[in-house]
C-alpha cells in the first residue's frame, strides 16, 4: 500500500499527523474494500457503505490490526487518504 507526499500547496494536500502533507481524495469517492490512512500511520479497510445522502457518507470499518469494527459518518467533500 503507497500513499504520495505532497507539497502543502498541491491541489487536494492535506496533512496527517506523523506522516505529513499527502495527496487526499474526497470522501464522496470512498468504494467498498478502500483502505483508508489516517493520523500517525493507523488504517481502516472500509467494509460497506451504509448509508449516502447528497452531502454525508457513512461508513462501516475494520481497523487493520485490530479486531475493531466501526461506523463513521463524514461529509462528502472532507479529504480522506485512500492508500493505493
Amino acid at each position: 500500500m503507497k500513499y504520495t507526499l505532497v507539497n502543502a500547496r498541491t491541489k487536494n494536500a492535506m496533512r496527517l499527523q506523523a506522516i505529513g502533507n499527502v495527496q487526499g481524495t474526497t470522501a464522496g469517492e470512498i468504494k467498498k474494500g478502500d483502505i483508508l490512512m489516517w493520523n500517525f500511520g493507523s488504517k481502516s479497510e472500509v467494509l460497506e457503505i451504509l448509508n449516502e445522502t447528497p452531502k454525508t457518507i457513512t461508513i462501516k470499518e475494520k481497523q487493520v490490526g485490530a479486531s475493531y469494527i466501526g461506523e463513521r459518518k463524514m461529509t462528502k467533500s472532507r479529504l480522506v487518504c485512500i492508500l493505493k
